[in-house]
């Protein structure tokens, strides 16, 4: 914010400076066009006064003045010229009419006029006044856009610091500030978004207490009923009670990242010790799907606990699309660490940052699971590690091609 300030003043006093040379020029240049003579008549008398010196109007020769070209081509050309010495006297000269013979071939008559003594006048500081001038605009600039960047900065002193604690934020901009309206509605903005958190978390906690209960208690009750189920029906009513504890535990973890409840704590980690036990959860799987993992046995600097369940979240996207294949590969190069999770199924084709928001779920998949949270917390956790997620298209498998890409800093 300071930078446009300052920007906006040297762009007012570039342009005041730039209007007041264009004036000064146009005006030097009229002040050029037309020269006059005044003569202080008081001056005159006091002239006739003096003892040393009169005022006298004579005749001279031409021959008798020795004059520099410019004011010689001036008398030539009938104009007035003025003369003053260092005492202060001051003569005047002009070319008299040429009423004589033709033929006479006398040098030209110039008709002399003094001395006569000038009343002393001060130099005007043109300088100073330039100088006072500037500095004027310069004051009338700072006072007119001063209050407006002190009250922006503040307002946006008081955004950062919501961004990073999240709380009721005391309206602090005066109502004759020009930026008022601007700063009633962010303070009714963050009361809003307070009282949005603040029942979020009271609706993450009612999730994990008052329907993960039920949901015990229901599987229980379903394991005793189980002999006197038909098995298809048993399996569908275990299949809906996983399907809900799924979705409450993914929504706990999503609201766990928007509270910024998780702690990362980055330390060095073997990339092959990493995929590995990746592998052994993984196990299952590997009757329907082939999972392959690929790793460079080199050590990366990341939060274990949250990047694994980013990678958990990858791979069981890729589970819910793959064909036959799945490859994990896990590299660093240079200061760089990437986390891929390859598929041979159909792919994205376009949508892969529409499903990178939360709740956003492909509505064409053919078994309609997911909720839309996975791919969100494993971009929110690359992000934690100030990395991205990409999304691609499979070059050797043809599916769909997640990346977990961040720098690879020493641990603290």
């Amino acid at each position: 914010m300071k930078f446009q300030f300052y920007r906006l003043y040297a762009l007012l006093i570039l342009s005041s400076a730039l209007i007041i040379w264009s004036f000064s020029e146009i005006h030097g240049a009229m002040q050029h066009q037309v020269e006059s003579y005044q003569i202080d008549v008081d001056s005159v008398f006091r002239g006739l006064s003096e003892e040393d010196s009169s005022v006298l109007f004579r005749q001279l020769s031409r021959d008798e003045l020795a004059l520099p070209q410019d004011l010689a081509d001036k008398l030539d050309g009938g104009e007035t010229i003025a003369l003053t010495l260092s005492g202060g006297k001051t003569y005047y000269y002009r070319q008299a009419p040429d009423i004589s013979d033709p033929n006479n071939k006398e040098p030209a008559k110039v008709i002399a006029f003094g001395p006569v003594l000038r009343k002393p006048t001060q130099a005007v500081p043109t300088e100073l006044i330039i100088f006072a001038l500037y500095a004027s605009l310069g004051c009338l600039a700072l006072l007119l856009i001063w209050p407006l960047f002190r009250d922006l900065s503040q307002l946006q002193a008081s955004a950062v610091e919501f961004g990073a604690n999240p709380r009721k934020m005391e309206q602090t901009i005066n109502k004759r500030s020009a930026i008022y309206p601007l700063a009633k509605v962010f303070h009714e903005v963050t009361v809003q978004i307070v009282d949005f958190l603040q029942m979020h978390k009271e609706l993450s906690r009612t999730i994990s207490h008052e329907v993960r209960t039920p949901l015990a208690r229901m599987r229980f009750a379903l394991q005793l009923s189980k002999a006197e189920l038909d098995e298809k029906y048993w399996q569908r009513l275990n299949a809906d009670i996983d399907e809900i504890e799924q979705l409450a535990n993914n929504y706990l973890s999503f609201a766990k990242l928007e509270h910024r409840e998780a702690q990362i704590k980055k330390e060095a980690v073997s990339t092959q010790a990493f995929l590995d036990e990746l592998e052994e959860k993984f196990a299952l799987y590997q009757d329907k799907i082939g999972i392959t993992f690929i790793a460079d046995d080199r050590l990366a600097v990341f939060d274990a606990s949250s990047m694994s369940i980013a990678t958990q979240n990858l791979i069981m996207n890729a589970l819910r699309f793959a064909k036959q294949n799945i490859q994990v590969r896990f590299r660093c190069e240079d200061d760089l660490c990437r986390i891929t999770v390859e598929d041979d199924g159909p792919g994205f084709e376009g949508k892969g940052k529409q499903l990178l928001a939360a709740f956003a779920r492909d509505k064409e998949q053919s078994d309609g699971s997911g909720y839309g949270l996975g791919l969100y917390i494993a971009r929110k956790i690359a992000i934690w590690h100030q990395g991205r997620l990409e999304v691609a298209k499979s070059e050797e498998l043809g599916g769909a091609s997640l990346t977990l890409v961040w720098r690879n800093q020493p641990a603290k």
